[in-house]
């Protein structure tokens, strides 16, 4: 084994270092940050804006029917954010462990035992 094969294992372990270790930070930044908006102490950021859920209760006489609101606007809207922060958050940390996954091939050394086939 020349020095440059040794070298070229030290690169494809170091690579693999950093891969793990960024697959990691992923990890726990997206399980960091879904905990945060989970808890309330931040929010979720704000992508999609809904309206009020109102209906119309109907009323007798010449009496205008009266609304009413099921859902407000800005709970919905909350809802809808928390759900789309989770998939993005899922989504990093999914990606987080496949490249910590290929910073673990890379890390591990593959050995290889050849046996000799004895011929009767």
């Amino acid at each position: 084994m020349g020095l440059s094969e040794i070298l070229n294992i030290k690169e494809h372990k170091a690579v693999g270092y950093g891969l793990l270790i960024a697959g990691l930070i992923m990890i726990i930044y997206s399980v960091y940050s879904m905990y945060n908006v989970y808890t309330g102490a931040t929010p979720p950021p704000s992508v999609i804006q809904m309206n009020s859920v109102t209906i119309s209760l109907p009323t007798v006489g010449n009496i205008p029917p009266i609304q009413t609101e099921l859902i407000s606007g800005k709970d919905s809207s909350k809802l809808v954010n928390m759900g789309i922060w989770f998939g993005l958050m899922t989504f990093i940390a999914s990606a987080g462990g496949r490249i910590g996954g290929l910073g673990v091939n890379l890390i591990r050394e593959i050995k290889v035992n050849v046996k000799e086939k004895v011929e009767h």
